[in-house]
C-alpha cells in the first residue's frame, strides 16, 4: 500500500472516530503498550470485509501465532493476564466453560478497538505498520 493510500485510510478511520468518545480512545491509546495493541489487532483488524472483520481465538492458537508468526516475546501467563485485562475493560469476551479457553471480540466495540489501534500508531509515528 502506498503512503497516500495509508494516509487516506487513516483519515477515514479518524472520521469514524468522531462518533466515538475521543477522550476514551486517546486515553486507551496512551495507556496501552505495543503488545496490547498487537493483541487488539488480532481480534479486531483482520483485513476482511464487514461483518467478517473480527476474529475469535482459542488461547493456545493465539499464543502460538503471537510467538511464531509475529516473533513477539511474551510468556503464556503474561498473554493470559493481558487477555483477562481486556475482558475486564470490556474489549474482549471470555467464553465460559470452554477448554481450551476461547476469547472473542465484542459486537459493537469494533470502532472503539480500531480507533485505539489507529491512534496508538499515530501517536508513536508508526503509521507505516497499520
Amino acid at each position: 500500500m502506498s503512503e497516500a493510500e495509508v494516509k487516506f485510510q487513516i483519515q477515514e478511520e479518524i472520521k469514524d472516530l468522531k462518533s466515538l468518545n475521543v477522550g476514551v480512545v486517546l486515553e486507551l491509546a496512551e495507556r496501552l503498550d505495543f503488545l496490547d495493541v498487537q493483541i487488539l489487532r488480532k481480534f479486531y483488524m483482520t483485513g476482511k470485509e464487514f461483518p467478517h472483520d473480527t476474529q475469535p481465538f482459542c488461547f493456545p492458537m493465539l499464543f502460538q501465532e503471537m510467538k511464531v508468526s509475529h516473533h513477539l516475546k511474551i510468556g503464556i501467563e503474561a498473554l493470559r493476564k493481558r487477555l483477562n485485562n481486556f475482558v475486564g475493560m470490556g474489549l474482549l469476551e471470555k467464553i465460559e466453560n470452554s477448554n481450551p479457553t476461547n476469547y472473542m471480540p465484542i459486537d459493537g466495540k469494533e470502532q472503539l478497538a480500531r480507533g485505539v489501534v489507529v491512534k496508538f500508531f499515530l501517536i508513536h509515528g508508526l503509521t507505516k505498520f497499520i
